[in-house]
């Protein structure tokens, strides 16, 4: 049974059509349950969006689930219509976890949270709850700057030099992390979008594409901030579940190192490197991603 608010099935594929050269695409906010008996106990899988998207990205992959197994898409804070956070609102990473956690089927066995870019981050730190009964993660380019910069400081001789230079460019950029005026503007977002498409993605962009940007901006902007500021260590990211780890080859080498760093504290993980492949890909090329996302529910010994 499924259930959807704003028009899962033509306003976002017409939004991923509208998507300039397949590099980004503007958010679409609804939130979707399939199969769904909420409390009953069986296990779930559970899909986190990533920064300026929504739930609309998962609706491809999702044809990989094992058969009978219920997905829930919860929408993080700042996304639906009626939870626009006006410029200038507070935030901390902690407000996504609660509201995550408040739309987490009750009664589950088991949670497999699937998740993208910042929305990993909000996955590895669920898992690291005692009250979120996890059972793996799959999970494309987890954001974790913050634990980068800590590593870098710390442990400089574990990055290579391209990956430190790429890094200090990174923090060197004020506006990303730390410019409250200009963050979530125009002057922000194109920054943000093409760093993770690429140069003249933003520009190129429809502007009712850049409206819907617009409108999260603000939130974009604090979620960027906030896992910016969370300096934790990467090694405090060790899971005792099943855990697959993907990076595109053409993504930015931060987010590539994030995954190599995140592998090195859980030796079970299945690293996946997707060859012509880039951040934005789960979503503008999930049919691409699709075999390795099956290939997850194949070693948990679940059917496709």
């Amino acid at each position: 049974m499924g259930r959807s608010v704003g028009g899962f099935d033509s306003v976002a594929e017409s939004i991923l059509h509208r998507a300039i050269g397949g590099a980004y695409t503007a958010p679409i906010y609804y939130f979707h349950a399939s199969n769904c008996n909420h409390n009953a106990m069986t296990d779930h899988a559970v899909f986190i969006h990533s920064t300026g998207t929504g739930p609309f990205m998962w609706k491809r992959l999702m044809a990989g689930l094992p058969d009978g197994l219920p997905a829930v898409t919860p929408v993080n804070r700042g996304y639906a219509p009626h939870d626009l956070m006006a410029r200038g609102t507070p935030f901390e990473i902690p407000m996504d976890l609660a509201h995550v956690k408040q739309q987490l089927p009750t009664g589950a066995t088991g949670l497999h949270l699937v998740a993208h870019s910042y929305g990993g981050l909000l996955a590895m730190q669920l898992a690291l709850d005692p009250e979120v009964p996890v059972k793996s993660l799959w999970l494309y380019e987890p954001v974790m700057f913050g634990s980068m910069k800590a590593l870098a400081a710390q442990a400089p001789e574990r990055l290579s030099a391209p990956v430190m230079a790429d890094l200090q460019g990174v923090f060197a950029n004020t506006r990303l992390f730390n410019d409250l005026e200009v963050g979530g503007t125009d002057t922000w977002l194109e920054g943000f979008v093409d760093y993770w498409s690429a140069p003249g993605v933003w520009a190129a962009m429809p502007d009712k594409v850049k409206d819907m940007n617009r409108a999260v901006g603000w939130k974009m902007f604090m979620e960027v901030r906030s896992q910016a500021l969370l300096e934790r260590p990467v090694s405090d990211y060790r899971f005792d579940t099943p855990v697959t780890l993907l990076h595109g080859a053409l993504s930015p080498s931060p987010a590539q190192e994030m995954v190599r760093q995140l592998a090195l504290v859980n030796p079970q993980a299945q690293v996946e490197v997707l060859e012509g492949l880039a951040h934005m890909s789960l979503i503008t090329q999930a049919d691409a991603v699709l075999p390795a996302f099956r290939a997850h529910w194949a070693r948990l010994g679940l059917a496709g």
